[in-house]
């Protein structure tokens, strides 16, 4: 068991970890939230504990070691884009070969972390978040229509890239700092990776599904990965376990509401919904950018955070009508 502080704790709204006392009775749970009632309680224990991080896993054979690095050697310029066959948004800023090429980088990158050659993966992902920052924003920044910044396609793929891209937009509308731009994209890239992990009875993609309560266990996997694989900070692991938390207290896991809710995790609640919307993967038919954010206003604050919501409106035109199924090429 490993002592934990008072004042550690007081980082935090929700637990992210079980919490004992020195008799090692559980006191807390995790996930659930840190009031002001319960920080007082805990003062009454002079010490308090969690329990040790599990024990990394052992060194790779030489044959791991040789398919990680064969996996691994690609480099984002390198790629051959002729080798995917794929599609592409054909009215978006982003030029059509730059579009593949991301693509391409991002499905090997995805092919890293579903084999668990996890260091591996992350190196891929901040080279992509370096792509995202200086290839990507020059193009996005300039376009008031969000239809026009989307990746299209497969939607494991594009998915992660769309919620980063947007996520990113409404971090510099909030003048967040450039370091803090690149863990948010770096979060929301990372923000499904708990679905790598489930197992489905009927044979479907966790990735692919749209059924949310098969899957409904993503957010704290994912969290795990994150802090235990990954190795990353909390406030990158909260995103991928708080991002289908909603503003009214009404999502998952642990229906935290409000500021409970890291802020984070508000962006890529915005950026999420609205690309499973214009993906079609929600109970709302949407055929356009004007439907989407028409949708999302109607759901208002009882989904997001009003500060995250009104800054990703208003960095985008509500007369982009362009049908996306046009947009297709």
């Amino acid at each position: 068991m490993k002592i934990v502080t008072h004042k550690d704790l007081s980082n935090f709204k929700v637990l992210p970890y079980d919490l004992y006392s020195d008799t090692n009775n559980k006191i807390l749970s995790a996930g659930e939230v840190l009031t002001p009632a319960k920080l007082i309680l805990l003062r009454n224990y002079t010490k308090l504990y969690i329990e040790e991080p599990a024990e990394s896993k052992p060194e790779r054979n030489s044959e791991d070691s040789e398919i990680a690095k064969r996996m691994s050697s690609f480099s984002y310029d390198g790629l051959d884009i002729a080798e995917f066959d794929t599609v592409v948004n054909r009215l978006s800023v982003v030029k059509a070969d730059t579009q593949i090429r991301v693509k391409y980088f991002m499905r090997k990158i995805l092919d890293l972390f579903e084999q668990e050659y996890f260091e591996e993966g992350f190196m891929k992902l901040n080279q992509l978040v370096s792509v995202i920052t200086t290839e990507l924003f020059k193009y996005v920044l300039k376009s008031r229509k969000g239809s026009l910044v989307r990746f299209m396609g497969e939607y494991e793929i594009c998915h992660p890239l769309n919620v980063a891209i947007i996520s990113g937009l409404i971090a510099r509308k909030l003048d967040y700092s450039s370091t803090d731009i690149e863990k948010i994209l770096i979060a929301a890239l990372l923000h499904d990776i708990g679905k790598f992990k489930i197992e489905l009875d009927n044979g479907e993609s966790p990735i692919l599904t749209i059924h949310e309560v098969a899957v409904k266990d993503h957010p704290q996997i994912g969290y795990d990965i994150i802090k235990n694989k990954l190795n990353l900070e909390e406030r990158i692991a909260k995103v991928a376990l708080e991002h289908h938390e909603n503003n009214d207290g009404s999502g998952y896991p642990s229906g935290v509401s409000s500021d409970y809710i890291s802020e984070w995790a508000q962006i890529v609640n915005v950026a999420n919904y609205y690309d499973n919307l214009a993906c079609n993967r929600t109970s709302h038919y949407v055929s356009n950018n004007r439907d989407a954010l028409r949708t999302m206003l109607e759901d208002g604050t009882k989904r997001f955070s009003a500060r995250m919501l009104y800054s990703f409106v208003h960095r985008f035109s509500y007369d982009d009508a362009d049908d996306f199924n046009e947009m297709l090429m």
